[in-house]
């Protein structure tokens, strides 16, 4: 199971270096990377949860985190809502550093305060994304 979901995340990657500003692959790259993160979190991998949130984490922020490049990749009529993935990419930065600071133990919280907090927030990044993406692909 691990090496298609690995295989099939490097088919992916190899197709986004082709078409870096093709948005449809980047948010096809983003989810199966976020599945990823929830894969371990369901397997209880703390080591998984810590890569994969990394990885998606860094590739959202690559692709969301900058109006202007954000805004290239809309349609004309689209533009305007480029905002959106700003505000989404603030979101899911907040709600990755929850997750990290979980795993670390950084205020010193159970394992269950831990692992429901940094599910918690893992259901925050998925509504991020939907949120954006609704927006922005919606005709209102």
């Amino acid at each position: 199971m691990l090496k298609k979901t690995v295989v099939g995340s490097l088919i992916i990657l190899l197709f986004t270096s082709l078409n870096a500003y093709d948005l449809k692959t980047n948010m096809l790259q983003l989810g199966v990377e976020l599945a990823e993160v929830q894969k371990s979190f369901i397997a209880s991998d703390q080591k998984g949860v810590e890569d994969s949130i990394k990885r998606f984490s860094q590739h959202a922020h690559d692709l969301l985190g900058n109006k202007e490049n954000f805004s290239a990749m809309l349609p004309e009529n689209k533009k305007h809502k480029a905002n959106e993935a700003v505000m989404s990419a603030q979101i899911i930065s907040h709600n990755v550093q929850i997750i990290l600071d979980a795993i670390e133990n950084k205020y010193n919280q159970s394992g269950i305060v831990r692992r429901e907090e940094s599910q918690r927030a893992y259901t925050y990044i998925e509504h991020a994304c939907f949120r954006c993406h609704n927006i922005v692909r919606d005709k209102y």
